[in-house]
């Protein structure tokens, strides 16, 4: 029972929701379908390759940094005509994630395929190439625990700006008692003749506190370090 840990950061991320065709949204967390096409390129299979074993992997998220959305105009242009579209990102922002399996072998195996991948590597959309470090490793630790423990990854100078109240996302039975929210983001394939998607449920998991000295003047400096 262990949790490969991630590191999601960018400049730029992306999550596409259910939005379609001129209107581009992201969620405010990372989705699975965009994991598992992350983990899918890392072990180079084509789109029309079964992704079943990766679709048993539980998957919980931390947000460390939430970043700020903002929205890209642009032009597409076709043979016949051209369409204006607008395509939301995340800014700044910096995710822990978990992916959680009972087979150790199996994340040993995802945690290679990321350190060496065969396909690039983009979190949400092909534009928004991973910083590093993008792996931390594997706990031998349930998915919350391996959350809650886990420091916190904004840098020392952020986390004087911010609250230290992270949130946790987690996946859900839809028997469970708890508040959840219904997601449209399980990929049954990712051809491109026949993409689509499940509904999966996730839940608050609460929030993991970290104190720390905050900030109480101005440093003119400090996001330099």
């Amino acid at each position: 029972m262990s949790t490969l840990l991630l590191r999601l950061a960018a400049p730029l991320q992306s999550w596409g929701d259910d939005s379609k065709f001129n209107n581009r949204r992201t969620y405010s967390i990372p989705t699975k379908s965009g994991i598992l096409g992350m983990l899918a390129a890392a072990l180079g299979r084509k789109r029309d390759d079964t992704i079943d074993d990766l679709k048993k992997l539980e998957i919980g998220v931390r947000v460390d940094q939430e970043g700020i959305e903002l929205d890209d105009f642009q032009m597409v242009h076709g043979k016949k005509q051209s369409d204006m579209t607008r395509r939301y990102y995340l800014s700044d922002a910096i995710f822990l994630v978990g992916l959680f399996h009972f087979d150790d072998a199996f994340l040993s195996k995802l945690e290679e395929a990321l350190f060496h991948p065969v396909y690039p590597l983009f979190l949400g959309r092909r534009s928004c190439p991973p910083s590093y470090p993008l792996v931390l490793g594997i706990r031998d630790s349930s998915l919350q625990e391996a959350l809650e423990k886990e420091p916190w990854l904004a840098q020392e100078w952020r986390q004087k700006r911010l609250s230290g109240k992270l949130r946790l996302v987690l996946e859900s039975e839809r028997d469970t008692t708890a508040v959840l929210h219904r997601l449209r983001d399980v990929p049954v394939s990712f051809s491109p003749e026949r993409r689509e998607y499940q509904y999966r449920y996730i839940k608050e998991g609460g929030y993991v506190e970290f104190s720390g000295k905050q900030e109480t003047e101005h440093d003119a400096f400090g996001e330099l370090g």
